[in-house]
């Protein structure tokens, strides 16, 4: 009996104890989670109910500080500092009293006391940030900075803080200040390149001289990380021919990925001077004929078709490309062998020479997706030369499910050009059903369209712009604009334009665009075309007159999205 009564005698004792205990972490949990649901209000009466029952509870004392600065109640915090510092340890004292003085705009004797603190810790690199960071709630940054150059000082590290300091002096609009910390960071820490990069876009966004300061750290830099940030900078400020020189220094990779990013944004002057430039000084056979290829392009989308033809018969004509280490690689050699008989029909405007070549492109298929988009290309020839019951049975071997859309749209358009207009409806109907978002849909229910609206040398004349259209022949602009003038129907003067942007003749046209259009629509579509085909302030005040006049258009979000000009490729056939 006795051994049991001193456990028993204990346990009593500890109960009361552990009620306590199970009280504080009650009250404590429910208001944390008021403060999770940001009520502080709730939270805040828990707390004091708890440094009520418990005095010495110094988490509720910081936690109070906490809410009252969140919500701006300085005095509240001040009258809380006044009653509990003496339970708080003496540094988490000085630095509640120091944030409080910051929190109450004081930055002054927040400075002094903060200084006092420093001397106690001994000037430790935490307590300098510790001290920044309550600066900087309040937007006190020549304050951060001063905390900052003290610390080089103090700790004798001239590098200390370099990122901090320099995000601190871009808040503080000392952007002069801002890009020599970045820069100074960035050469000794080249792994933050995209970090730096956009930092650096900010403040050329506000401040577009300080290229200018860019360019001269760059000039005194031997580290090429910050010629690279200098080439990222003149990009963001359109100077891309600027670039383009500062770019040649660096390594191929990185002029590569400039001269891929200038092909995809359409700045082809560029983007040919960058491949041309690669070229040049690259040592290997295939990289060298690659870099002619995407010239070819470029020039080819630019509807200059004897410079895309010199280019590519120098691919074709270097014997070191049949080596059978080369024969394959990047499938330099089916494509420029493609692209040519593309060019050619727009060169020669007769097929006999494409058709050679998409031959010989046949040589350099390795899968039957690959043979059979020759042969899709080949239909084309057919349809442009009326050969059309070959063009079908060429069809029917198609089989590959990529190339599935592509051919029931060609079948579609071997029947509306022979005539069977009927037949073609019917054809053109199921493709839209099998591909509701398919690449051909608007193609094919606008020649549908026209077609049921044209009879006799006007629907003659429109099938007759489509295949001259297969051929890349500027012809098709002025046939199309013939069927305008016999129909007067403005969505056939507005197909005429798109083809005309598509052939690279953009001259005609802004001559075709310059009429007084009837029907609202084409009207609004017009306008967006001229968009189209503007630059700079032009390109500016045609948006913001077009949303003054026509702010629910349908046209109304292309008018506000990026101004750059737009892309007008088509899938191939």
């Amino acid at each position: 009996m006795k051994k049991l009564f001193i456990p028993l005698l204990l346990l009593l004792l500890a109960i009361p104890l552990l009620a306590q205990y199970n009280e504080r972490d009650i009250l404590s949990q429910q208001a944390y989670q008021h403060l999770g649901q940001r009520q502080f209000a709730e939270a805040e009466k828990l707390f004091l109910e708890v440094l009520e029952k418990f005095p010495d509870d110094t988490n509720s004392v910081l936690q109070l500080f906490n809410i009252y600065f969140q919500t701006a109640q300085t005095d509240k915090a001040d009258d809380l500092l006044r009653q509990h510092r003496r339970i708080l340890p003496v540094n988490q004292a000085s630095e509640q009293e120091i944030l409080l003085r910051v929190m109450q705009g004081r930055p002054d004797e927040a400075w002094q006391l903060g200084q006092a603190y420093l001397q106690r810790s001994g000037y430790a690199e935490n307590t300098y940030r510790l001290l920044a960071s309550y600066f900087e709630r309040r937007g006190f940054y020549d304050r951060v900075l001063q905390l900052y150059e003290e610390a080089r000082s103090k700790r004798g590290n001239p590098d200390l803080f370099r990122l901090e300091m320099a995000n601190a002096a871009l808040n503080y609009r000392r952007f002069d200040l801002a890009l020599h910390e970045y820069l100074t960071f960035l050469e000794k820490n080249p792994g933050n390149l995209f970090f730096v990069n956009n930092q650096c876009k900010t403040i050329l966004t506000e401040d577009p001289g300080s290229i200018e300061a860019i360019r001269i750290f760059a000039q005194n830099s031997p580290n090429p990380i910050i010629r690279e940030l200098y080439a990222n900078a003149l990009v963001s400020q359109k100077q891309d021919a600027e670039a383009l020189e500062v770019f040649k220094t660096l390594p191929q990779d990185r002029l590569l990925n400039f001269a891929d990013q200038q092909y995809k944004a359409f700045n082809d002057e560029v983007a040919l001077a960058s491949f041309a430039w690669l070229q040049q000084i690259t040592d290997d056979v295939v990289d060298r004929n690659d870099y002619r290829l995407r010239q070819a392009y470029i020039h080819f989308r630019n509807g200059r078709h004897v410079e895309t033809d010199s280019l590519l018969q120098e691919v074709v004509a270097d014997s070191l490309m049949l080596d059978r280490k080369n024969y394959q690689r990047k499938g330099i050699n089916l494509s420029a062998r493609r692209l040519l008989a593309d060019n050619l029909l727009a060169l020669q405007l007769e097929t006999t020479e494409a058709a050679h070549w998409y031959g010989e492109a046949r040589r350099f298929c390795t899968t039957a997706y690959d043979l059979q988009n020759i042969d899709l290309a080949l239909v084309r020839l057919m349809m442009i030369d009326e050969d059309y019951d070959s063009a079908l049975s060429k069809l029917a071997g198609i089989s590959e499910s990529k190339h599935l859309e592509t051919r029931d749209y060609l079948l579609f358009s071997v029947e509306l050009l022979r005539g069977n207009i009927d037949e073609a409806d019917s054809l053109m109907n199921d493709y839209v059903i099998h591909y509701p978002g398919g690449i051909y849909v608007n193609d094919a229910i606008y020649q549908m369209m026209f077609s049921l609206g044209l009879q006799g040398e006007a629907l003659q004349n429109f099938h007759k712009a489509i295949r001259q259209m297969m051929l890349s022949d500027p012809a098709a602009v002025e046939t199309l604009v013939e069927v305008f003038e016999d129909s007067q129907d403005e969505e056939i003067l507005s197909l005429a334009i798109e083809w005309a942007i598509l052939l690279a003749k953009n001259d005609r046209a802004l001559q075709l665009l310059e009429r007084e259009w009837e029907d609202s629509l084409s009207a609004e579509y017009a306008s967006y075309l001229k968009l189209t085909l503007s630059e700079g302030d032009g390109a500016q005040r045609l948006a913001r007159d077009f949303l003054k006049e026509n702010p629910n258009s349908i046209f109304s979000p292309k008018f506000r999205q990026d101004l750059g000009r737009s892309s007008y490729g088509r899938p191939e056939y």
